[in-house]
Formats: C-alpha cells, structure tokens, sequence
C-alpha cells in the first residue's frame, strides 16, 4: 500500500464544537547542531532558514489559520525566557491575546510537555482539541500545514491520537519512522514505531511504501489525552497535572506561568512516543501535504536549502563570510570571520567564535559522541556561546533587569511576612527555601530596596520593605548591647547570639541608606552600634576582632575582608550625612590597609592576619580574593575623591591591576574566586558578586590619569548578564560557575542582591540613567567635607 500524496483525499470534518488549542513545545536541546546550537539558545531560536527564528516562524505559521479559533500557548524552559520573549516580539501579526506561556524548571522530555498541556486545557475547558507542534522544525507553508491538521480533525474527535507522517524522500538514519495499515477518511491505521534505523533498513522501508518519517506533531482532545496517561504513565499526569495547577494559582490567564520546581521534578523523563504512543490502540496517523524537516543534522540543513533552491553552482550551501574553492555538495558557516576552504566534498564545516567542527555529511548524525566528550570533560562550550548579541542600549538593559526583573522580584518572593524579614536563600525557580537567616542577608536586602529606591526604583513597596526589615532587625536581630547577633532560625528566634564584625558593619551600611530613605531612626542605631564596636570589639593598634571574644584569644584570626565592608559603610555615612566624623573613621580603615592589609611587592590584598596584625602562617597567607581586591579599589578610590588622599588612589589602581591581571579566567573571561599572591591560579570558578566588583572598580577608577575603562566596563557588564544573568529565571542569577564554565548553582543566596544593587546602581548614575526620586532632596555627597591629611591616622 502505498498513499498517493498527488491527490490526497480531504473527507474530514474542519469544525469542532470544541475549543481548538495549539501548543508549542520548544524545550528543545538541540545538541545536533552543535556548534551552533548550545544549551542557552538551542536551534529553535536560531534563524537557520529564513530571515526568523525557528520558533517564530511556528508560531505565525499557527496564527495563519482560517475557520477555527486557535489560542496559542507555548511550553519552554525556563532558562531560556527572554529567547521565547524575544520570539513573540518578531511576529508580525499575533492576535490580541498573546501567548500563554509556561516555563519548565527543568527537562522532561516531551511526554511531560504533552502531560502539562493536556492538564492545562482541562482545568479551563471540559475538553479541548489540542495541537502540540515542536518548535524547531521547518515546514513549507502555512497553508499545506493546516489543510493536513484539518484532515486529522475527524479522527482525533472520535478519540484518536492522531500523528503526521511524511512520505520519506531518502534514505535517512537520523529520522523515526511509521508503519502505516489501513486507511479510512484520509488517515490510516499505525501498525507500529520504529526508531532510527540503519541507511539499509531507510531504504528497505522506501521501497515497501508505507513507511512514513515521523513528525513530532500531534492532535487529540485533552480528555483522550487523560485517559491515555493514566491508563498507561499515570505518574507522568499526576505530577504534570499537580504542577500545572500550582503554577496556575493565582494567575491570570494570559500571563506568564512558572510551573514549580519540587513538583515537576519528580516527573520521570520519557518522550511522548515511548509513554504512549508506542502503548495505545487507537492512534491514527495523517499524511502530511507539507514539506517538513526536523533540521536534526548539517545534512537536513543541506537538503533543506537545496530543496529551496538556495545552493551555489555546486550544490554549497554557505552562510557567513565563506570563500570555497573547488568545493561540492558541502555546508559551509562561519559565524564569526573568514572561512576559507577549499576542495571540499560532502562536508560541513561550522566555525564560530569559539569553537569549530568538520565532519563528512553522511557522519554528522554521529555529532553524540562529540557531544559525549563535551560532556565529560565539562566544556563551556557546550552550554554557553561565546559572546552575548550586540546590545545597543545597556543602560536600558541594566534598568529594565535591575528595576523591572529583580527589585520587584524580590519584593515579591524574597520577603517573609509570616515570621518577619527576608529569605535567606531561594530555589533556582524562586521558592523560599528555609533554614537560618544571618543578619549580613537582613541588612543586604533593607540596603538593596533602600539603594533602588535611591536611584529611581519607583516600586511603592520599596519604603515599606525597608521599614519591614529594620522593624523586624530591631525586634529580632538586637543584642542588649547595642550590637546585632549574629543569625535567626526561619522562625526569628534568635540562633547565634554573638556578635560577628562582619554582620555589625553591613548593618551600618544599610542603615545608612534607611537614613537616606527617611528612617531618621537609623542615625541613632547607627550611632549605637558604632558604640558598641568601639567599646566591645575595637584592636589596641588599630581595627576590629572579628568577635567580641577574640580579645583574649591568642589563636584569633582577624580578616580584611570585615574591614571593607566597615569601611564601605563610613563612607556611605558620609555620603548621607556629610559629617566629617565619618570620614575620620574611614581613614583609619584607609591607613590599616596601606599598612598592613596591601602588599606592596605583589599590589594585592592579604586576606588573613594573627591578632597581632602579622600575615597569617601557611596557606591562609598566600591567599588573596581577586574579588576583594576590586572591592578595595573601588572604595579606596571613592576615599580618595573625599579626602584628597593621593595615596589611595595609587593603592586603589595597584589593586585594580593585579586583580585585573591575576584574577581573569581565560577561558570564560570571569573573574575568579582565589589565586595566590604571587599571582598563581588557586580556584579558577566564579560567582556573581566578583563579577560585580570588577564592574564598580572600573567605574570608580575611570577616568583618573587619562585612562579610559568604558570598554572594559562594558565587557565586564555583557560578562555578568552572559553568564550569571541571563541563564537565570528573569530576576534571579547563577551565582556560582566553575573554571569550565558550567553552572554549579543548586540555589540563589539572597544576600548577592546587595552587589548586583550596588554595582548596576553605580553604574546607572555614572551613564546618567539614574533618577532620584521626585519626593526627595538631594542626598549630600560629602566630597571634600571635613578632608583630611594622608597621615592623621597610623596604626600603632
């Protein structure tokens, strides 16, 4: 039995009295096309054929339907939201309602993505007609596409699943195929699945005629759906069906859906063919009177541009800047500069910035053992391309991710309200995770919404989420004598009760900015804890213990790192307030650093000292945090720009540079966690806040002696978004990445929003982007109030 696709019968009925809803299902990974195509922008979002992406042809070729009333709804990772975004955008015509999207926390094949989409239409409808079509595939015209869906109407109301199938056009070992039986209204019986064969069996399965490659695309009621997974992968439906009724609460329909982590984690990873497909009797299949292609290899890329007639004279297809001489027959792509080759035959050869690969056509299906090997030695390469698209508007982006995504994202879930103040951590997905609360996190997050509210962050919950974490700090978080403990369980009992250097210093930064705010209350706290550090924990030659009883420890070992942070905070004191008080403070942390903590032969910052203020035996020695080191530079320089002190700044650019020099991982362009002083690498991963210190360094030291960092700034900011941004759920970040560049996240640590605020902010205001509020006058800037001498203050 062969089907004659010349003349196809069209006997089915093209109206339902059921709702018709068609699903795109672009969680694709695309590592087929690797190089191409990586983890975060797999191929549906390339524009591989055409002057679109993959998947907003999909979604305009669904839009172009006549006769039926089509809702769109797409199912995608949630990783890659703004690539789906950005794939709405560029339709030229949607309807008024916009897609509905739901964003997977993770992969689970398409059996869950069918699972999701069924149980979705069944809590709005009784039933529904669904049409799930893959993103990533091209298709020749809207108009074949949906004469084909129409014929498949009948069959699926009368309770099929009803598949698409193609008449094979070659041999093709990258495809599955169907076995087709007898046919009634246009659409035949499926005797069975079969999976990738051989090139012999391809064209055994030519030659017998009723053989189909399979399509990918389905259409079935909702109800048929339900049956069919419960019947045969119930735990696939509960869990899907569980998901997508907590992801749907409290959202409007419409909107954007985050289905939850815990809850779809536990559903098994399976294909939509192997769960049910293969299982069920009363499937059919409809033979499609559209081109298709999957675009599964460089040789269906091939094919596809030579069916279209967009070849050279001697069969090449070449994308990019590509000279080839004497070459036939060949897929040739350069995505960033020359490509030449030459002799050639039968071959791809895809070259982009970072990576290439070369394979004779016939063997580029064998791509999974290359990516095999990717996988095994961890490649960046795999999961990250190399450079982010030209951005034409930072500022803009900066803003819109800062004030739009994160500030209100953390408003929203980064607040407790049942036991007071803010989350400790979330998930990657954005759920509270529970464990203890360290007062550093309570008074990062009062400083970040009071920080955005400073430069323009309009969100009306910014005054009363500062209000919401002094309250409960002043409850909860104060010792008797007058410091802040040290953590709270979840509950907001307190769980350490001592007092850390650290946690008192980043509370005076954010009372600081309650004060600037209009908490004038803070001004009085601020004043007490300064008290307290004066009377409890000050050193008889100059800084702070790092606790209250390292005084008469012997084995004490005092940091650095608790000194910036002190010293950030008498700065931004004197920001707010003007006095020169402040600013006399800030000067012996200054002298403390040219003193002790900068070493001069190597221009880094030591991390760890005795409590006699010597540099630290053994390992904790050598160690330095190129991080901490552009933490230095940038308030060293802010210092320096107050007091008129010389000497900082040249402490400042030394920093700067040895951070600079040691501390960038070549191969993904972050800077790393550790290196020794010398300048050795020691921890080559990442995370977040590095990046962010590197960014407000830059910007504080540029311009000083006619150097101009702009570019560098730039580059140090399309590096955040690139790797810890961008991947993430919009307003959350990857704060951890190891030296390959692989992710190493399992949660969001709350207390980064303190950099990201502090470094985007600042760069806001030094491109002008920033805005203070209407309702507030000018915060006093201090510069040059009280200046003092380069030597008032030197450590005993």
């Amino acid at each position: 039995m062969a089907y004659d696709q010349t003349e196809p019968e069209f006997k089915a009925e093209t109206h339902s009295a059921l709702p018709f809803l068609s699903f795109v299902m672009c969680g694709g990974s695309g590592t087929r096309l690797w190089p191409l195509s990586r983890a975060d922008r797999p191929k549906q979002f390339h524009n591989l054929h055409g002057e679109k992406s993959l998947l907003t042809d999909t979604l305009e070729r669904l839009q172009a339907q006549s006769g039926l009333m089509n809702r769109i709804s797409i199912i995608g990772a949630a990783q890659h939201r703004s690539h789906i975004r950005q794939a709405i955008a560029a339709c030229d015509s949607l309807d008024a309602r916009a897609p509905q999207i739901f964003l997977e926390p993770m992969a689970r094949n398409t059996a869950g993505v069918v699972a999701v989409a069924a149980a979705s239409a069944l809590q709005e409808h009784e039933d529904a007609l669904l049409l799930l079509c893959p993103a990533d595939h091209a298709i020749s015209t809207a108009g074949e596409f949906w004469h084909s869906v129409r014929q498949g109407i009948s069959a699926a109301m009368q309770g099929a699943v009803v598949t698409f199938g193609l008449l094979p056009e070659r041999p093709e070992t990258g495809y599955g195929y169907i076995e087709a039986g007898t046919s009634e209204d246009g659409a035949f019986a499926i005797r069975r699945f079969v999976e990738k064969p051989d090139y012999e069996t391809a064209l055994q399965f030519i030659r017998q005629g009723c053989f189909f490659w399979n399509s990918g695309i389905f259409l079935a009621r909702a109800g048929i759906l339900r049956s069919a997974f419960l019947d045969h992968a119930p735990d696939i439906w509960q869990t899907a069906q569980r998901a997508a009724a907590i992801g749907r609460a409290g959202t409007e329909v419409g909107t954007e859906i985050t289905l939850p982590e815990n809850a779809y984690a536990a559903m098994p990873a399976m294909s939509f063919d192997h769960a049910i497909m293969e299982k069920l009797r009363n499937i059919a299949l409809v033979p499609a009177s559209f081109r298709w292609s999957d675009l599964g290899s460089w040789q269906s890329l091939l094919h596809l541009q030579q069916s279209h007639g967009e070849q050279d004279s001697s069969g090449n297809s070449i994308s990019g800047d590509v000279i080839a001489e004497n070459c036939r027959n060949s897929y040739l792509r350069s995505e960033n500069g020359l490509l030449a080759v030459s002799g050639l035959s039968d071959m791809a050869v895809i070259a982009t910035a970072d990576a290439t690969f070369i394979a004779p056509l016939e063997q580029a299906h064998h791509m999974q053992a290359v990516i095999g090997q990717l996988k095994t030695q961890n490649r960046r390469e795999l999961y990250y391309e190399p450079t982010l698209q030209p951005q034409t508007d930072l500022s803009g982006q900066v803003r819109n991710w800062l004030f739009e995504k994160a500030l209100p994202f953390w408003a929203a879930n980064g607040v407790d309200y049942h036991n007071g103040g803010f989350h400790e951590r979330l998930s990657l997905c954005g759920k509270p995770l529970q464990g203890m609360r360290r007062s550093r996190t309570m008074a990062r997050q009062i400083y970040a919404f009071a920080k955005g509210h400073a430069v323009g962050w309009t969100g009306q919950e910014a005054l009363p989420l500062i209000a919401h974490g002094l309250a409960f700090m002043q409850a909860r978080g104060r010792s008797p004598k007058g410091g802040w403990v040290q953590s709270l369980h979840a509950d907001g009992t307190v769980a350490e009760q001592g007092h850390n250097f650290y946690d008192q210093a980043c509370m005076l930064l954010a009372l600081a900015y309650a004060k600037a705010a209009g908490h004038n209350h803070a001004l009085q706290l601020a004043q007490e804890t300064f008290a307290f550090l004066d009377k409890e924990m000050a050193h008889p030659h100059g800084g702070f213990f790092e606790t209250e009883s390292d005084g008469h420890n012997a084995a004490a070992v005092l940091t650095s790192n608790a000194h910036m942070h002190y010293f950030e905070a008498c700065l931004a004191w004197h920001e707010v307030s003007g006095d020169a008080a402040f600013l006399h403070r800030a000067a012996e942390i200054a002298e403390l650093c040219h003193h002790i903590f900068f070493d001069p032969d190597h221009w880094c910052i030591g991390e760890f000292f005795d409590r006699n203020w010597q540099r630290a035996g053994g390992a904790q020695g050598d160690y330095t945090q190129p991080g901490h080191a552009f933490e230095w530079a940038a308030l060293l320089s802010d210092y320096a720009q107050r007091s008129g002190c010389v000497r900082s700044r040249h402490m400042a650019f030394r920093c700067y540079s040895h951070a600079l020099a040691s501390g960038t991982n070549r191969a993904t362009g972050l800077i790393c966690n550790a290196v020794f002083r010398t300048g050795r690498p020691l921890d080559s991963g990442s995370r977040s806040w590095q990046q962010c210190e590197a960014i407000k360094a830059a910007l504080m030291l540029d311009g000083h002696h006619n150097i101009d960092l702009k570019p560098e700034i730039e580059n140090r900011i399309e590096t955040l978004f690139r790797w810890h941004l961008y991947p993430a759920q919009q307003g959350l970040w990857i704060d951890q990445i190891d030296g390959t560049g692989a992710p190493r996240s399992g949660h969001v640590p709350a207390s980064i929003l303190y950099h990201l605020v502090s470094a985007l902010t600042l760069y806001l205001d030094k491109t002008g982007m920033a805005q203070m509020p209407d309702s507030e006058a000018a915060i006093a800037t201090g510069n040059g109030a009280g200046a003092i001498s380069e030597t008032s203050y030197l450590p005993v």
